[in-house]
Order: C-alpha cells, then structure tokens, then sequence
C-alpha cells in the first residue's frame, strides 16, 4: 500500500512541477484575456472583477481543481493596474500564488492601439501529509517539501476595432524540465514558452455577433497546440459556442449577460475520447462583473460584457441626438411660410421630392368631425389632427390627419384656416417612398399674431386612416376648415421683462467649412452666455483660435455633456442640427472620430474632432490640422470634472 501511495505521490510530484512552471488552461479565456496576457490589463474600460471555478476530470476522486480571482482597472495616461490570486489542488497537493499587473497602452492613431503588460508575483507549493495514516513513514520524507517560486508574465497586444491579437511569454523565470526520453535537465528558458492569441468580433446586426478565436501554444520541449473557439453573441443577452483542443477534444459553451454589467459563463469538457469514459468530464464556471461606470479617460476598450457595437451610454446618446434631429425637424416644419420665398421650396425638406404640380382645382375635402381627434406626439405634445381627404386619380381613397401643434408657451388660444382652398395641397416623396401632403394653414394666436405654416404629413390609404380614427364625419369644402384651440391650463400672465436684443452664434462656425462645401450664412455676434458656476472665462470663442491659449471649464449635467478630457475644437453652436451638420461634413473628410458635445459652461454645442486625456497630444493635434482647409481656427478645449 505503501508503494503505491509512493508512486501517487510521485506522480503528483511531477505534476507540481509542470503546474508550477506552465501556464494554466482556461475554457473560457474569452471573457478575460487577462488570464492568458498581462497586456489586456484594464481592457474593459471599467474596473472588472472575474471569479473562476474549474473542476476536471469529473469522474476521479481527488482530481485537479483551479479556482481564481482577478481584477484590473484602466488608469489615466495609458496606464492600468491589475492582481490575481489562484489556488489549484489536485489529491494532497496545493499549489497557491499571486501576482500584481502594470500595464501601458500606446495610441498610434484613432484606431490603432498597442498594449503592453507584466506581471511579477510569487507562489507556494505544498502536500499535505496529515492526511497519511503514517504521515513520519521515511518512504515520504523529503519527496516534497513546502516551498516557494517566484511568477512572472509579460505580454504584448495589438488592437485595430474589434480585431485583437496578442503574443505573451506566461514563465519569466527559467526552470529545469524534465522528460520521459531523457534524465537530463533541460533548461528552460522564457522565450522557450510562448502563448499566440487572435480574435476578431464581427456584428452581423445590432443584436447578432460572431466573435472567432485562435489559440496557438508554443514550447521548445513540450508537444505545441492550437486551440479554436467560436462565440456566437444573441441579442447581447445570451452566449453560445464551442472551442476544439488539440489532443484535448471538444468543449461546450454556453452563458448569459445582465445589464451590461455582469456575464455568467458554464463550459463543459467533454475530453479526450480515448480517455473521457475514464477520467469523465471538466466543468468551469466564469463571472464578470463592472464596478462603477465607464472610466472616461480609458482610450480603448474591448470588451466581452458589453458586446454590442457602441456601448449603453453612446446608444443613449445617439437616441437622444435623433430625437433632437426629428424634434428640429418638426419645429422646422411648422416654420411660418415668408413671403419672399417659393412655399414648396420651404415645405420641402432634404431628400425629398416633388411629385405632382398645384392645381387651380382643389379636389380635396375637409371632414368636419363631432369630436376631436388627438394625440400625444414623441415629445410630449399634445396634437390636434384636422382629417382631409380625397379619391385619386386611381380611384382610391387616401386620407391626411393635418396634426396641429398646441398654443405656444404663454398664449391662451389659437385659431387655423385654410390659407388657399382653392388651391391644392402640396405633394412630395419622402426618401423612405412614402407621400406627404403640406396642409398651408394661416395660424392666429390668441386673435392678433398671425402666422402662415405648412404642416406636412403622411398620405394615409383609407383603411389606416380608420385604424387611427372611428369617428363619423361630413365632407365640407376647404375653406370650411377653420378650428379652434385653446391652451389646456389657463397661463398665469407674469410681467415680461424686457431685455435688449443681442444676436445669437447659432448658425456660423468657429471655423469656416471645407471649400466645396456650399458657404454658409454670414457669421454673427455671440452672446457671452454660460454658468459662472463652471467657468469665469467669458472671452469670444474666437479669441482662442488666434492664440495658443485654451478654454478650461467644468463639466455640467447636460445629457450630451462633453465628458472631462482634453479636446480638439472646430466649431460652436446655438443650435444642436447646425453642430450636427458641420461634423457630418468634417466625418466625410476623415474625422471619422468627430462628434458634437453640450458645454454647459457656456451654454453652446461644440464640434470636436480629436480628445484624449493627455493634453500635449491634444495641443499636437489642434497644431497638424491647423494647416489643413477649412480648419486654421480650431483651438483647444480642457473639461475638468
């Protein structure tokens, strides 16, 4: 009995020694890089804390067993901390260590980053020789002692979107190997055992990605082995997947995300074929979880638990930046009409398209109805829709709700009638292919203000006008459409104070626009507006572009605040859609990472296309695109928190 406890423990021995000095294998490295490479500290962009628990060979008592935890941080300037601690058992033996992580991240451009990363850390190996029932026997003295080794990993990677490939070297420190065709030792060395990973993620929707990896271990005394794993991402909700291992056999994944913040992830291990009725199966459990939010200054960030392609906080940007555009977009269109100007030209917007010419004849009823028909617009308005309708030269009918906007801020009542009934309607093409017809109203506020608007709105067929509205109606002529509307809350009057008119910056850039590009209307005043409270510099926004001087301010509570960071300037706005306009024609000249930002310091949209954290290379930046067209008064702006 003896003898055979000698060789278990023999055995263990030597597996103490390869476990101590090779890298550990995870089925689910995916969901954290850093196990297998030290450059992938800080990653996420979040401080991240994964747990991990793996039993193999399911079917031996006393079979090995690894668990782990580990977290890391980006830090600002490029920099990132990390720390890992595991313990693995395997029968007697333990085996026990830790390490801390710096790592550095290189910007070379927008797009192209490189990490750095190294570890140094130290661990313990021990037997537990109380589980004997002779643990003083000399047949085990000496065979293996508690002691101390010193850890240490250094990595590289490489980083282009969602492509990532990396190189690390998991053993630092050199160690004898021993093998079964010779007694020698061999020295090894740490270029000796390397570790190649690749993955790219590709969306083939919003709510689909395909995320392919490959893994290649390299050793000068030791059989080498690839590894492939395919993630399949559904919804950005649940995962599944498969990975092969050479001379290892198969491995099934499966697991799931909350919230964007935390993935929970199961593999199974089927194994080796020859061996897996004996040995039985592996099992692993992985968690991840994001403390805090976002680190603003993290400059690059991939991530496995926020999969889609543009993170929580950007989508809810993007949405509330759309609403802005269709809430413009409205308000624009129910501009008043001037006289001076074509009223198609003014109804129309960008895209779209007249389709049939105004007719002396109007073929259009107005359908007088006993109750009004309502609705509460995407902005919260309450809307009164007025129904027209007409049988076209197909001989169906098509039906229009002209929806009218409630009275303005302050007013009491407001009336609409026809401006021309005798005159047809308006009729355009969307881009989309759906027809608009432009109801001219003259609008009367509060029986003295008057106002001409085009409202434009969508040509219904006659069975979705009924899914909107049930109501009985009589067809009236045109001119009969006069309605009235009166504000819901009667509109305590308040004295006005007057206050001297000043132009707004609204519609003109800091910096005048590409030459092709159609000029824009001539620059005006700005007003010296803003919050004390975040900034005491008042100065024209143009005096920054004549000097070497930049805008320092503290961040505000906007929706579309700038976060804190250092930023490359080219335009202010008043108004978000002129901002938005400017930097979609500086995203067509290259500045794919232009985006429009609130400034609540002075109250205005700003047009940046260049932030970092790191001020010198902001100011480099505003200094290269200073000679470029168009762009010779971009400055600097500084957003503290």
């Amino acid at each position: 009995m003896k003898k055979f406890l000698w060789v278990i423990l023999l055995c263990f021995s030597q597996f103490a020694t390869f476990s101590q000095l090779l890298p550990k294998v995870y089925n689910q490295f995916f969901m954290n890089p850093y196990i297998y490479n030290p450059a992938y500290a800080g990653v996420e962009g979040h401080t991240v804390l994964f747990v991990m628990y793996k039993e193999q060979w399911g079917g031996i008592d006393g079979a090995p067993s690894l668990s782990h935890a580990n977290f890391h941080v980006p830090l600002k300037g490029g920099l990132a901390f990390g720390a890992m601690v595991y313990n693995e058992r395997a029968g007697l033996y333990t085996q026990s260590a830790g390490k801390v992580t710096g790592g550095y991240l290189v910007s070379i451009d927008r797009e192209h980053f490189i990490r750095f990363g190294l570890s140094l850390g130290a661990g313990n190996n021990s037997l537990n020789f109380g589980e004997f029932d002779s643990p003083t026997d000399p047949a085990f003295q000496g065979l293996l002692t508690n002691e101390t080794f010193m850890v240490g990993d250094f990595g590289m990677a490489y980083h282009f979107g969602h492509f990532n490939v990396g190189v690390s070297l998991p053993s630092l420190f050199g160690y004898d190997l021993f093998t079964t065709e010779s007694a020698t030792p061999m020295h090894v060395r740490p270029h000796d055992n390397l570790l190649f990973k690749i993955n790219y993620r590709g969306h083939l929707s919003d709510n689909i990605a395909i995320e392919p990896h490959l893994i290649y271990r390299y050793h000068s005394y030791l059989a080498n082995q690839y590894e492939a794993t395919v993630i399949l991402h559904l919804l950005h909700i649940v995962w599944v997947g498969a990975s092969y291992r050479q001379d290892a056999g198969f491995v099934g994944l499966l697991g799931a995300k909350f919230w964007e913040r935390m993935g929970v992830g199961y593999s199974y291990e089927y194994g080796n074929p020859n061996t897996a009725a004996l040995l039985g199966a592996t099992h692993e459990i992985h968690i991840g979880y994001h403390l805090g939010s976002k680190k603003d200054h993290a400059e690059h960030v991939s991530s496995f638990i926020k999969s889609h392609r543009t993170s929580a906080e950007e989508r809810a940007r993007e949405a509330e930046l759309e609403r802005q555009k269709q809430l413009q977009a409205l308000q624009k269109s129910r501009q008043p009409v001037q006289s001076s100007k074509d009223e198609d030209e003014l109804g129309l917007l960008a895209g779209a398209k007249k389709e049939e010419p105004v007719k002396a004849t109007n073929n259009w009823n107005y359908e007088k109805e006993n109750e009004p028909v309502e609705r509460i617009n995407k902005f919260g308005e309450k809307e009164r829709g007025i129904k027209f309708d007409r049988v076209n030269e197909q001989g169906e009918k098509e039906v229009v709700f002209s929806w009218l906007p409630p009275p303005p801020p302050g007013a009491k009542e407001e009336t609409y009638e026809i401006a021309n009934p005798d005159d047809e309607p308006l009729i355009r093409t969307r881009p989309d292919g759906k027809r608009e017809a432009g109801i001219k109203w003259i609008r009367t506020i509060d029986g003295d203000r008057k106002e001409t608007l085009i409202i434009w709105d969508e040509i219904l067929s006659e069975s979705a006008a009924e899914a909107i509205d049930h109501n009985p109606a009589e067809a009236h002529a045109m001119k009969d459409a006069k309605i009235s509307i009166k504000a819901e809350v009667p509109v305590k009057e308040e004295p006005v104070v007057e206050e001297p008119e000043v132009e707004v910056i609204e519609e003109q850039p800091i910096v005048k626009q590409d030459p092709k590009v159609e000029p824009t209307q001539e620059e005006k005043v700005e007003i010296a507006k803003g919050d004390p409270e975040l900034t005491d510099d008042f100065r024209p926004l143009d005096d920054y572009a004549k000097s070497d001087e930049h805008q320092v301010a503290k961040r505000g509570n906007h929706l579309l605040e700038l976060p804190a960071g250092n930023y490359v300037v080219a335009g202010v706005f008043g108004s978000f859609q002129n901002a938005e306009d400017l930097s979609d024609i500086l995203f067509e000249r290259g500045f794919h990472d232009t985006k429009v930002g609130f400034l609540s310091a002075r109250g205005y949209y700003y047009v940046v296309i260049f932030n970092s954290s790191n001020l010198q290379r902001v100011i480099s930046e505003k200094n290269r695109v200073k000679n470029l067209s168009g762009l010779s008064k971009v400055w600097v702006l500084t957003v503290n928190e």
